[in-house]
């Protein structure tokens, strides 16, 4: 899935100069955050994960779906 056309760009936010990437959109659509926690699981299984980790906001929203999937801690 091309995940690029849920991800909206927002210039100068939150300063003159920033291209703020606003994620809402992605998880609003239920088929499209589904499919990327599903993408993000298989990456980390590839990678042999067996703790995920998620350091900010945008890490508890997408690293709890993938640690469920998966059956390992976060």
């Amino acid at each position: 899935m091309d995940y690029s056309k849920f991800i909206a760009s927002v210039p100068d936010f939150p300063i003159k100069g920033i291209l703020f990437r606003d994620i809402t959109p992605l998880i609003n659509d239920g088929e499209a955050f589904k499919s990327c926690c599903h993408d993000l699981a298989l990456f980390a299984q590839e990678m042999k994960a067996d703790l995920i980790c998620g350091p900010e906001s945008r890490g508890f929203i997408f690293g709890c779906p993938v640690a469920a999937e998966l059956g390992v801690g976060f």
